[in-house]
């Protein structure tokens, strides 16, 4: 890479990483049913309308058997499986994501989840969690679900970037749950309580403290899919930057 092109990278990260900040903290943050926010324009919107007409078309793997959830890795030099006329814009991208300024917005903002997660980790307070972030970009199609899960005692904060490119996929969004007795109707969620589904809509995302058990008996962070519809053309795309225990953890 020039000197010239470093230089414009640089400065495209800078500005992504301020504008992120910005959302971050502009944030509607929530106790109920555990702590979680949910922002908007993470992105600047000239940039957005860019970055979704830039998806990557390779180097994706399989998560799930079906094939309907396929994953690209945006960390390490994974951003180098992506055709390389939209690799510049992934490692910006990615730079914001893995930034210091971005974990600690989140850590700001989502304070009260990282002070109940250090309880039940017994570690001294929320600024011995450490937080490493691995962003991935994930494309959902047709059939694609998850059931009602709390994470992976690994992941300490998970944050997802909608990224669709209009508001008609709006429904698609991850629906939060709370364990009641309000969910013995509701057997599809396996039993437990729906309490809302944060929208699915350009440039908006959320984020939450990981939270089992032993963290918050009552206040599990207990979240899923129910079985989505998606045109071939049109799959649920998102980001996914999940901040873990240790950079030697991952997908």
């Amino acid at each position: 890479m020039s000197e010239l092109a470093k230089e414009r990278e640089e400065d495209l990260t800078a500005r992504l990483t301020r504008h992120a900040v910005a959302s971050i903290e502009a944030c509607s943050h929530f106790s109920k049913p555990f702590p979680h926010i949910f922002f908007r324009d993470f992105f600047p919107p000239d940039f957005y309308a860019e970055m979704i007409n830039s998806w990557p078309a390779n180097g994706y793997d399989p998560i799930k058997g079906d094939g309907t959830r396929m994953a690209l890795r945006l960390y390490g030099d994974n951003v180098d499986k992506i055709e390389i006329g939209l690799r510049d814009l992934w490692k910006a991208v990615s730079k914001t994501l893995t930034s210091s300024e971005v974990e600690q917005a989140i850590r700001l903002k989502l304070n009260d989840g990282l002070e109940i997660r250090a309880r039940g980790d017994r570690v001294r307070g929320p600024d011995a969690l450490k937080l490493v972030a691995q962003p991935v970009l994930y494309r959902d199609s047709d059939g694609y679900e998850i059931k009602p899960h709390p994470d992976a005692r690994k992941k300490v904060v998970t944050m997802q970037l909608y990224c669709p490119t209009d508001s008609s996929q709006q429904d698609l969004g991850t629906t939060l749950y709370q364990a009641s007795l309000n969910g013995l109707r509701h057997p599809r969620s396996y039993f437990l309580e729906p309490v809302k589904t944060l929208p699915f809509l350009p440039n908006v995302g959320y984020a939450f403290v990981v939270l089992k058990a032993y963290h918050s008996p009552f206040g599990m962070s207990w979240h899923g899919r129910p079985k989505i519809s998606a045109p071939m053309d049109k799959p649920r795309l998102s980001i996914l930057n999940t901040f873990y225990i240790d950079e030697k953890v991952g997908f």
